[in-house]
């Protein structure tokens, strides 16, 4: 599946989706989904991953730029594993909503040491239940590898790196707002790359 048709699947029947994703790109991935959704769904998106405490609101800054606002109905016991609460909480949640979960593969993936039957289950259990309702559920990772029993339920779409053309179109803007930025505080700025050194980035990059 292409990035560019996840919306349209996610609008679909098809209540659970995965990307996989570049870490580095994962900020950007959230924010563009975050601005898509809200845009052509109208639907507020989430974000959770092990790292976060609790659940967190995705939403977009008068700037542009990705805000986390904390979900104070989001209250894990202590005893519970956060992955099974977040899936209870999903589950039984009152409205509409995309659910981004980070990193959450490793314990339903093929052949992984993290491989667990009970998350797997809950996972097929909730793909089924969340299909009449207007809940979504968006895998987020890197190297994402579902289990078997999972492929032909989940599809999955893979953010391809940039070009060098695009890396080069980036470079050119980044050169162009530091020579503004130093002009504006009447700094000296010159830039000594050449045609061939900017390629050569580009293509490091």
């Amino acid at each position: 599946m292409k990035l560019s048709n996840l919306i349209t699947t996610i609008d679909s029947q098809i209540p659970i989706v995965a990307i996989d994703v570049l870490s580095p790109e994962e900020a950007t991935i959230i924010q563009w989904l975050t601005t898509e959704v809200m845009d052509k769904l109208n639907s507020p998106v989430y974000f959770w991953n092990l790292g976060v405490s609790g659940l967190e609101q995705c939403l977009i800054a008068d700037d542009g730029g990705l805000v986390f606002k904390s979900v104070e109905t989001y209250k894990k016991p202590h005893n519970i594993d956060p992955l099974i609460y977040v899936f209870e909480y999903i589950n039984n949640f009152g409205g509409n909503g995309v659910f981004i979960l980070g990193d959450v593969h490793p314990f339903v993936g093929k052949n992984s040491l993290q491989l667990s039957w009970e998350i797997l289950t809950r996972v097929k259990n909730l793909y089924h239940r969340l299909k009449p309702t207007e809940k979504r559920i968006v895998f987020l990772g890197q190297n994402i590898q579902l289990h078997e029993s999972l492929l032909r339920l989940i599809p999955c779409c893979e953010v391809p790196l940039p070009s060098i053309e695009q890396i080069q179109d980036h470079l050119e803007s980044y050169l162009l707002y530091l020579q503004e930025s130093a002009s504006e505080q009447e700094v000296t700025f010159t830039i000594s790359l050449t045609t061939e050194d900017k390629e050569t980035l580009a293509r490091a990059a």
